[in-house]
């Protein structure tokens, strides 16, 4: 009797067991698996929409059921105008159904326009230079009637040259105005009264020896015939006093 009442205390607590292990498995079904079961099926995968245009990219996500959301723009040499140059989320990012993607449309290679930089001092013209979104490619320097010693002559590209943002342009800055050079020609034997109106009337300022004589032909000159000539250096010319014929 005590034997049968042990098997009988055995077998209920063995199906105890098994109950209680089958509402465990019901609970954690419920509660862990199932949902995540739930949650995968209403999953998709993000697809990869850079360097497409807006259009492709939405009948990408057509499939899916992902909505297509315009964040906004951004100059990007790499990214061809009008195309997809960032998104959020990533490509391959698992996420549920109806989600917005957020993209970014590339507005192309940026461009500026070279400004006006005629008289402007170098560092004005670094600073205009700088706020176009351009660099200073070179320095030279040469003679220039145009603008005063320091200042800007010419640029090259010229002014309004439209150039992708980040190029370079090179700056001519002037010395001063050009100066004029002539050849000294040999004037012996010319009559020193009419040879000075002409010079003296180009600009050049003409000297006599003290005391020498101002009329007749001219027997001495200093620069002498082929010197280099400016205007900024005197003439002296020496006359015999009396006409050679």
């Amino acid at each position: 009797m005590s034997q049968r009442r042990h098997r009988v205390r055995e077998t209920l607590a063995t199906a105890s067991v098994a109950l209680l292990a089958f509402a465990v498995g019901v609970v954690l079904f419920n509660n862990v698996l199932m949902p995540r079961i739930v949650h995968r099926a209403g999953e998709v995968i993000v697809p990869d929409l850079e360097n497409l245009t807006v259009e492709q990219a939405q009948a990408a996500l057509a499939p899916t059921g992902l909505a297509l959301s315009r964040a906004g723009e951004r100059f990007d040499p790499g990214v061809e105008r009008g195309r997809i140059v960032a998104q959020d989320p990533a490509a391959g990012t698992p996420v549920r159904g109806r989600r917005r993607i957020s993209v970014t449309v590339s507005l192309g290679e940026e461009f500026s326009s070279v400004p006006e930089l005629l008289g402007e001092t170098r560092r004005g013209a670094e600073l205009l230079l700088e706020h176009a979104g351009l660099g200073v490619g070179g320095v030279t320097r040469a003679p220039s009637d145009g603008v005063g010693e320091g200042l800007v002559a010419a640029t090259d590209p010229p002014a309004e040259t439209v150039l992708p943002r980040g190029a370079d342009v090179a700056l001519l800055l002037s010395t001063g105005t050009i100066e004029d050079v002539f050849v000294m020609p040999d004037l012996k034997g010319r009559e020193i009264g009419r040879t000075r109106k002409q010079l003296e009337a180009q600009g050049f300022i003409v000297l006599s020896p003290p005391a020498g004589p101002s009329t007749g032909p001219i027997v001495g000159q200093d620069p002498p015939p082929g010197s280099r000539l400016t205007r900024d250096r005197n003439i002296t010319l020496q006359a015999a006093g009396r006409l050679i014929r």
